[in-house]
């Protein structure tokens, strides 16, 4: 059966500060250029089940935190042609920074965790994972 999972969305309201213990886990760039994504985790390598990540969204010309930023998230397994029918959890913890928690990467292999970044300007970026057993 195929799922394909609507997007988790967040707005900032929470503050708090990403854990010392986390590595980045993969990073990119916005479609637009204009925001730096990191995604960091506490657990490395990364294994199929359940996964919490903290995502960081930086803007690409002075490296500042994102303000008035939301974001969503959809989980995609591209091999399989599914994400998950489960919505990840996305809260904001401060400024650019959210947490993405709830979210059960089932099967080893390749995902992509496609982001939609939502301010005055809309703009989307995608990471991709691998997973282990």
């Amino acid at each position: 059966m195929m799922l394909s999972g609507a997007p988790a969305f967040a707005t900032p309201r929470a503050q708090a500060e990403a854990s010392t213990t986390e590595s980045v886990v993969a990073m990119t760039q916005s479609a637009s250029g204009r925001w730096h994504v990191k995604v960091l985790s506490t657990t490395t390598p990364l294994k199929r089940g359940p996964q919490r990540f903290t995502v960081r969204v930086s803007d690409a010309a002075n490296g500042k935190l994102a303000q008035g930023l939301e974001l969503r998230v959809q989980p995609w397994m591209p091999s399989m042609g599914h994400g998950i029918e489960e919505k990840p959890r996305v809260t904001s913890r401060s400024d650019g920074v959210f947490e993405v928690s709830e979210l059960d990467l089932f099967m080893p292999g390749t995902w992509e965790l496609r982001f939609t970044l939502a301010g005055r300007e809309q703009d989307t970026a995608s990471v991709t994972l691998k997973l282990g057993r």
